[in-house]
């Protein structure tokens, strides 16, 4: 049988994560989503995704601190940052850093301890490579906020320099516990299938990174970001789509191979935070703008099964943080980091080669013909 895309086809049993298309609802481990945004932290639920259950406090304080203690990475990853042209993507040094993590590292050992240490490893080092990069393009040296409290506190004061609003580093918080973990995804399946023929962590994160890049998986924030800076104003919502739609053009932050019968459940989650952070600001222009655009779209697409997905207001709301536009995608890495890591522990344990076969459709039987005979 033909599954073009692979769609329909189960690789795996999972106990990681669960989308509920008829209640609209998405768990982790369990536990909805929705309340892990409101009262846990991106730390809590890494934890959460790589253990199978909710730390005790104890436990908690000793997976943050293990995480800060990774924070900045070896000596040849900084210079790497430094080497970086400044007109490379944030996204490929993101992934060529992981990548060096391994150099000097013995890698033969693959068990779950150790591909999780190097997870940890992983996860700790992706805010300050992505920030540090960013101020070296700018020509500001590198800022190592030793008092930051929580991952999210620490990209923001690294990337800037200074201290961020609580109320920020809250909504960046939010912003990667719920991207953390979408079930068998694009990028997770590619940390998965490279997991499969047991090459070790930094490789599988590597490639997802990779993964992640393409405009049809993560790189499809960006095209939102860029989306709301093109239409610029609520008002000029309808005249944008319908040009758009009479293109044969897609709008980006609509559409998702999974939610066709309603919005991706996250959004309710991502359209407050907008929400809370233009009050913050006193600016209800992009928030405004990306709910036209939902409204407007919705009324349109519906009924062919497009509506809003994540990145309407995740654009929204990495542009009320300030980050570059280029960053965006990096930071969605720095989050999803968490699932992939918990998806290539959880595959090891029953590994089989991922190997699907082809359906052949060329010709057969011909005949070789020397090449001062061909015409």
């Amino acid at each position: 049988m033909y599954f073009p895309g692979l769609e329909g086809v189960v690789v795996k049993e999972t106990k990681i994560c669960h989308i509920d298309l008829e209640n609209s609802k998405i768990y982790y481990r369990g536990y909805d989503l929705e309340e892990l945004a409101e009262r846990s932290t991106f730390e809590e639920t890494a934890y959460l995704l790589w253990h199978g259950n909710l730390p005790r406090r104890s436990e908690l304080e000793e997976f943050r601190r293990s995480l800060a203690q990774h924070r900045i990475p070896p000596s040849h990853v900084k210079d790497l940052l430094l080497r970086a042209p400044r007109a490379a993507e944030p996204i490929d040094v993101l992934r060529t850093a992981v990548s060096a993590m391994a150099f000097g590292e013995d890698l033969r050992d693959k068990s779950p301890q150790v591909e999780l240490a190097r997870g940890l490893k992983i996860t700790g080092a992706m805010p300050y490579i992505v920030a540090a990069f960013d101020r070296s393009r700018r020509g500001l040296g590198p800022a190592e906020p030793a008092e930051a409290g929580s991952h999210a506190e620490f990209f923001l004061w690294a990337l800037r320099g200074e201290r961020p609003s609580p109320r920020e580093a809250r909504a960046l918080d939010v912003m990667l516990i719920i991207y953390a973990e979408h079930s068998m995804n694009n990028s997770a399946f590619t940390a998965v299938t490279v997991a499969s023929t047991l090459a070790d962590m930094y490789a599988a994160v590597t490639a997802a990174i990779a993964s992640l890049k393409g405009p049809l998986h993560g790189g499809a924030n960006v095209d939102a970001s860029l989306m709301l800076e093109e239409v610029g104003d609520a008002k000029n919502v309808e005249r944008w789509v319908e040009e758009q739609l009479a293109k044969g053009r897609r709008i980006p932050g609509f559409g998702h191979r999974l939610y066709k019968r309603g919005p991706d459940p996250r959004l309710r989650v991502l359209r407050r935070l907008a929400r809370d952070l233009a009050a913050e600001r006193g600016d209800y222009r992009w928030v405004e703008l990306a709910e036209r655009l939902e409204e407007y779209v919705t009324a349109k697409l519906s009924q062919k099964g497009i509506y809003p997905n994540t990145d309407l207001y995740a654009a929204v709301i990495f542009r009320y943080l300030g980050l570059p536009v280029d960053v965006n995608l990096p930071v969605f890495a720095m989050s999803r980091v968490a699932g992939w890591v918990a998806h290539v522990v959880e595959y090891r344990q029953a590994n089989r080669l991922i190997r699907p076969t082809e359906r052949y459709t060329g010709p057969v039987g011909l005949r070789y013909v020397p090449v001062e005979e061909r015409g």
